[in-house]
Order: structure tokens, then C-alpha cells, then sequence
């Protein structure tokens, strides 16, 4: 992992940051590769999560070094070559798709080069990327979710929306409030099926936002009719 310098003043509260299990999880590469970017990306912005991971890292460096020696599972080897030829090259690791982006998290600014990632208009003020990882799925009987960055410009939003399965959000520049709370940057906001609520970037820096959803969004109001007779028309 690569730590980068941050100009935030303000560590991410307690409540808004990875736990420690999930944590773990990222050490351990125990994560599906969209969760671990998006941890990833948190540690950059967090010093206390950064603290917790090195501390597992060390510790676990340690026991391993006392160890005794397994035979390697089948498969192991092909696994790891697997996972570095998704590496990003030296070229794409050092091309900023542009001048704003380069206020993000080195990860995330690297994953886009790979992806070679567009943006696409949501609303007016908002627009997302998507980050060409496999969809996650929360379960067998819903449609599955995303893996989007989104660029929000001050007093913007996504339409008000509640959701079928879960969704992790992490800010990493600006910030927005979204009726419950207000989220800055390294914070994590976790929204469940009871939760509706609508995003708003706030006044100040351009609010970029990487999202993680195991089921599509529900939209509500005028918009949320025409998302389901869509849908509805989509399945004749």
C-alpha cells in the first residue's frame, strides 16, 4: 500500500471509519477487489485506520515468521499471477486523466487509468464513472449493483432514493449531507433498505464520492414511477 500525504485537517470521525474486522480483511486479502480499493483509498485519507493497519501488518509479519511452512493450495500460484497482471502498468499508474483528479487518492486515479474510465451524465451538477469491476450482488433474486466514482459539483445531488440491498459510500474530496448527517473527506456512510435519503454536495471544494451498491437504487417521487414503468416496459 502506498501512503500518501493529505492536506485534511480533520481525521474522519470514529462512527464514519472502516472497522477493525473489515480492516483485518484488507490485510489479509481476504476482500473482493472494488472493497479493497475503496479501503484502500480510506487508509490514504485516515491516519487511524492507517495506524490500525500497519499495527496488523507488523503483528502479523511476525507470526508468520514463527511460523511452520505449509504446502501452497492448489491454485495459489495462478491466483497471484492473476492478481498482478490486474495491476496497472507503470504508464497507466502515472497518467492523471486530468487536472482535477489528481486531488484523489493515488488508488483510485490508478484504477481509473486502468479502466480507462468515462464519466456519464447522471443529473445536472453530477456525473459517475464506472470503474469496470464485476457487479456486485447481494443476493440471487435482485438485479445486481455498481462500482461508480461520482463528481458532484456544490449544492448538487443524486435524485432522492432509497435501496434495494446495501450501499458504502466513501467521500474523498469535498463534502455533501444527506439528511441524516454530513459526510467529509476518508468518511464512510452506509446506507441501508430503510434508508432514503438524497446526497448534496456542500459549498466548497468539488465533492468526489466512490459508491459500492449490491442492487440497483430505487428512486422515489415522479422520478421513481418512471425508473419502475421502465423497468416494467424493459421486461416485455
Amino acid at each position: 500500500m502506498t501512503n500518501i500525504e493529505t492536506t485534511q485537517t480533520e481525521a474522519p470521525a470514529p462512527d464514519r471509519r472502516f472497522g477493525e474486522e473489515i480492516l483485518l480483511d484488507y490485510v489479509t486479502g481476504s476482500l473482493d477487489e472494488a472493497t479493497a480499493l475503496m479501503v484502500a483509498a480510506h487508509l490514504d485519507l485516515c491516519p487511524d485506520a492507517r495506524e490500525t493497519v500497519d499495527l496488523m501488518t507488523r503483528v502479523g509479519g511476525a507470526l508468520l515468521d514463527e511460523a511452520e511452512p505449509v504446502a501452497m493450495r492448489d491454485g495459489a500460484f495462478d491466483a497471484v499471477m492473476a492478481l498482478i497482471e490486474r495491476q496497472p502498468t507503470d504508464a497507466q499508474a502515472g497518467r492523471v486523466i486530468d487536472d482535477e483528479l489528481s486531488a484523489l487518492p493515488q488508488v483510485i486515479q490508478d484504477r481509473i487509468a486502468a479502466c480507462g474510465g468515462k464519466w456519464s451524465f447522471v443529473t445536472p451538477g453530477v456525473k459517475a464513472m464506472d470503474l469496470g469491476f464485476e457487479a456486485p450482488q447481494g443476493s440471487a433474486d435482485s438485479a445486481p449493483g455498481e462500482v461508480k466514482l461520482y463528481r458532484l459539483e456544490q449544492g448538487k445531488g443524486v435524485p432522492t432514493h432509497t435501496h434495494k440491498g446495501s450501499e458504502v459510500t466513501l467521500v474523498l474530496t469535498g463534502a455533501f449531507a444527506d439528511g441524516r448527517d454530513r459526510f467529509g473527506p476518508g468518511e464512510v456512510s452506509v446506507a441501508s433498505p430503510e434508508i432514503t435519503h438524497r446526497p448534496i454536495a456542500e459549498a466548497g471544494d468539488t465533492c468526489f464520492a466512490l459508491a459500492i451498491t449490491d442492487a440497483p437504487l430505487q428512486l422515489t417521487g415522479a422520478l421513481g414511477l418512471v425508473q419502475r414503468a421502465l423497468s416494467l416496459g424493459g421486461s416485455d
